[in-house]
């Protein structure tokens, strides 16, 4: 397990532009198959909307956990159709990989952290400088979970067998490999990282988007290092399976016990 170079190499124009329009159409396709699928869902479950106070927790995320299967055939059919399997790094997982994965998971806490004080700067400065009061931005799921904290639970084996397969197999696998082929690896991991960022304005309900969005992008920095070290998209997967699922359950107590963090 290593880095691989080259960290920064430019491939020739046509290579750069079709790789970068390559991973935006991948990235386009899985939310249009991720809103397919969900509509697909909610007509066969004869469901209006994903209101989840008139939707029960267990049919929210199952309708959830549909909806990334899009993304995983986004992902799988680009590399396919491509006949493109060297893209995305695969093995055999060891067990070694889940103390990679548990790295990662305190990587994206820590990643989270600093994040989180230049958001907090950036706010104070957007404020005394523009008079601009910045909200930290809200992720959907967290919102709705607060008012039904049982949809909270059913999320977890959600993010575990979904959210972090799909979302990795997409921006790490097919986005980052096919960035990294045109601009070497730091260049194509930030740039990933960027685009996984903005991405996650999708998930946003409230607050400012941008805080949400830098915050989300520290996230692809450490799951992108992780799976550019270890050579295995199961890795990233694992980790960003349990630090979605740790948020749901960390947010479950916090709203069914009425405790407040301690920071």
């Amino acid at each position: 397990m290593a880095f691989t170079p080259p960290y920064v190499s430019v491939a020739d124009g046509r290579t750069v532009v079709t790789s970068v329009v390559r991973a935006l159409a991948v990235v386009a396709a899985a939310f249009i198959l991720a809103a397919l699928f969900g509509q697909l869902g909610m007509a066969a479950f004869g469901v209006d909307t994903l209101d989840p106070s008139q939707v029960a927790p267990g049919l929210y995320a199952a309708l959830n956990a549909l909806a990334f299967v899009g993304f995983i055939v986004a992902a799988l059919g680009f590399v396919v159709v491509r006949d493109d399997r060297s893209l995305i790094h695969v093995r055999s997982p060891t067990l070694g990989d889940v103390g990679w994965a548990l790295v990662g998971v305190v990587g994206i806490f820590v990643g989270a952290m600093v994040m989180g004080v230049v958001v907090e700067v950036l706010s104070y400065l957007a404020d005394a400088l523009f008079g601009v009061v910045v909200e930290t931005g809200q992720n959907s799921i967290i919102t709705q979970g607060r008012s039904n904290p049982q949809l909270f639970l059913w999320m977890v084996p959600v993010a575990l067998l979904f959210v972090g397969p799909a979302e990795e197999l997409v921006f790490r696998g097919v986005v980052q490999g096919l960035l990294r082929r045109s601009f070497g690896l730091v260049p194509g991991l930030v740039l990933a990282s960027a685009l996984f960022g903005v991405g996650h304005y999708f998930a946003i309900s409230s607050g400012s988007a941008w805080t949400y969005i830098l915050v989300a992008g520290s996230l692809g920095l450490v799951l992108g290092a992780i799976y550019e070290y270890t050579e295995s998209i199961a890795v990233p997967a694992l980790a960003h399976g349990l630090w979605n699922a740790g948020l749901f359950v960390l947010n479950y107590y916090l709203v069914t016990t009425g405790a407040e963090l301690p920071v």
